[in-house]
């Protein structure tokens, strides 16, 4: 059974940043052509849910003071969501493991020698791509957790990674721009 334990600073601000990555992802999903396609009771649930996993990691400035590294708060979060209920859970659960940055490829988890499953997790679902889209938005930062970012901001920041992750959030970015 995986036991994670979370202090109150890190469910205070797990829950602020996935109230207003939710606000973001609702508003973004009301203006889409999508609109009528979006299960808004799972968009709400799987936003507040998206970041469960933190509670495992290591990541003292937020109140978390798991043993994992922080890039594995997904796999985490969709481990305990699973564990809880397979089937409940289960929509919820992929979100958490997909929404990292612009989602990840195998290759970009092998090259990167990262602790994650070799194996895409990429946004695939309209739900997963919204939350992961708006996740982009705002930070786990205590001083800035309801300031929402620029999208030059956010550019800056995937195009660390590589350009492969900068396109997929552009094709978000393209994808949730308002209906005409």
């Amino acid at each position: 059974m995986i036991q994670l334990q979370a202090t109150a600073r890190c469910l205070e601000i797990m829950r602020i940043h996935s109230r207003c990555v939710f606000e973001k992802a609702e508003k973004i999903a009301r203006a889409s052509r999508y609109a009528d396609a979006i299960d808004y009771i799972f968009l709400r649930e799987a936003t507040m849910l998206h970041d469960y996993g933190i509670i495992g990691v290591h990541a003292p400035d937020i109140g978390c003071f798991g043993d994992a590294p922080y890039i594995m708060h997904g796999q985490l979060g969709a481990a305990y969501l699973r564990q809880l209920d397979p089937i409940r859970y289960a929509r919820h659960a992929r979100v958490c493991e997909r929404h990292i940055g612009s989602g990840l490829t195998a290759a970009e988890i092998l090259a990167g020698g990262l602790p994650l499953p070799h194996r895409d997790l990429l946004p695939e679902t309209l739900e997963e791509k919204l939350i992961t889209y708006a996740d982009n938005f705002f930070s786990k930062n205590p001083d800035h957790l309801t300031e929402e970012k620029t999208l030059e901001r956010i550019q800056n920041s995937l195009a660390k990674f590589g350009p492969a992750p900068l396109e997929r959030f552009q094709i978000l970015h393209d994808m949730w721009q308002p209906q005409n």
